[in-house]
């Protein structure tokens, strides 16, 4: 951190709530963008102060700090060479300048300039980076902000949605302390967590509200490259929940009772087969996207965060000593998975100051999710699931996302930051649902 970091900031700080003041009266008529845009703003730029200095003091390093470091030096060759700066941003995610990216290799963070992911992260933000004079606070500050526009977007079109749950959506989506901290940085995680959001609401808009239809195909075409760049079976686990949603929410305009009966599940399954035929297609051209790539990468991210957290004090778990990535092995380790993802670290697995957040965060999940689905019965809570279309989003890309996390992270480090995607869905998941029981006629 440098003085013109200090300097920079409340400059930066203060343009931001301009702007976000300006977002909001042309929102005038919009009673959430007045009672929450500002107080949710202010959470989220407490939380990437908080990420920020937690990064520069605490860990002192990390790779938020490393991604601006790969940053710097394409910050100069744009003064330099705007044609060479452009050429990087637009080409292949397999193409970039090593001579400018030297700099940063020297500095340890040549692993960055590597990976399809890594590589996608450093282009967005080295065009961010333009706007804020090289600082990383001032960066960081940007990076949550323009995230923040994405989330309060979705958060207005739910409350359009569920109008008379909007503090408990506001908690959902704009005051999780895990999503605040961890989304609200540079990182890969802030720019999939806006991206996500971003898809969802654009897609409700275009295929259920019909709204903007043009403006909101664009959206949705840039949000889903973006996922796709950064974690494409992200972007593949959400298809079959935003198919089976569009079902759900159309079926009662078939007359046919089969019909109404089936098109869920069919949707459901073409969105599936469409996902897992799309990724075995690509595959073969794009080795990224390749099964086989993917369960060794799956295997690799295993060890590495193994070997993460026996090493510099962090918290791991276990799946048990026969894990493997064959279907069959994913599906026998898939229930574990998906509650360690949902609702670990346990209170006993903390092993530091910063988990003790996430650990506490979980409880109250697993305290609300207990308190939800054990006070209905069974049969009763399925009819409320089966008929909500965005329940029946929620659930599939819950359980798809949540095992493929549980089944890779194997460190709460590394957990917490892949799953802040889906803590909302699963806080929206529980608020409709407790709704619907104890409000059986908006059932």
């Amino acid at each position: 951190m440098e003085v013109i970091d200090l300097l920079l900031l409340p400059v930066y700080i203060g343009l931001i709530y301009v702007f976000a003041n300006y977002i909001r009266g042309k929102n005038s008529g919009n009673q959430i963008y007045q009672r929450y845009y500002m107080k949710g703003l202010n959470y989220k730029m407490f939380g990437s102060l908080g990420f920020a200095t937690i990064y520069l003091f605490y860990y002192r390093g990390g790779d938020s700090i490393n991604f601006h470091i790969t940053m710097q030096p394409l910050y100069r060759l744009f003064f330099q060479n705007p044609g060479e700066f452009f050429f990087f941003l637009l080409t292949p995610t397999s193409a970039y300048p090593l001579d400018c990216l030297y700099e940063a290799m020297m500095k340890g963070v040549g692993y960055l300039c590597r990976g399809t992911a890594s590589l996608s992260t450093i282009r967005l933000g080295a065009f961010i980076n333009l706007f804020c004079f090289n600082s990383y606070l001032v960066c960081s500050v940007v990076f949550s902000f323009i995230s923040y526009v994405f989330i309060f977007r979705a958060f207005a079109l739910f409350c359009s949605i569920y109008p008379k749950l909007e503090k408990q959506l506001s908690i959902a989506f704009l005051m999780i302390p895990s999503v605040l901290f961890w989304g609200s940085g540079v990182s890969k995680d802030t720019i999939m967590l806006g991206s996500i959001l971003l898809l969802i609401t654009a897609y409700y808009q275009l295929v259920i509200s019909k709204r903007n239809p043009l403006s909101n195909l664009i959206w949705v075409v840039i949000s889903a490259y973006v996922i796709s760049s950064i974690r494409g079976f992200i972007l593949f686990s959400i298809v079959p929940g935003l198919l089976l949603m569009t079902a759900v929410y159309y079926r009662s305009s078939f007359k046919n009772a089969l019909v109404r009966v089936i098109i869920g599940p069919v949707f459901l399954g073409v969105g599936v087969l469409m996902s897992y035929l799309f990724i075995q297609g690509i595959g073969n051209t794009v080795q990224s996207y390749n099964l086989d790539i993917l369960a060794q990468k799956a295997e690799g991210f295993h060890s590495w965060h193994t070997y993460l957290g026996e090493t510099q004090g962090g918290s791991t778990y276990s799946l048990g000593n026969d894990v493997d990535y064959s279907i069959a092995g994913i599906l026998k380790k898939a229930p574990i998975a998906l509650v360690i993802c949902l609702f670990g670290p346990f209170v006993w697995q903390i092993r530091n100051a910063v988990m003790l957040m996430a650990g506490i965060e979980s409880l109250v999940f697993l305290f609300y999710f207990f308190k939800v689905f054990l006070n209905v019965r069974a049969y009763r809570a399925l009819n409320i699931l089966f008929r909500d279309h965005i329940v029946m989003f929620c659930i599939p890309v819950i359980v798809i996302i949540g095992i493929a996390i549980g089944m890779t992270s194997f460190n709460y480090g590394a957990l917490v930051r892949y799953r802040i995607p889906i803590q909302p869905l699963l806080a929206i998941l529980l608020i409709i649902t407790n709704y619907r029981i104890n409000n059986p006629e908006a059932a």
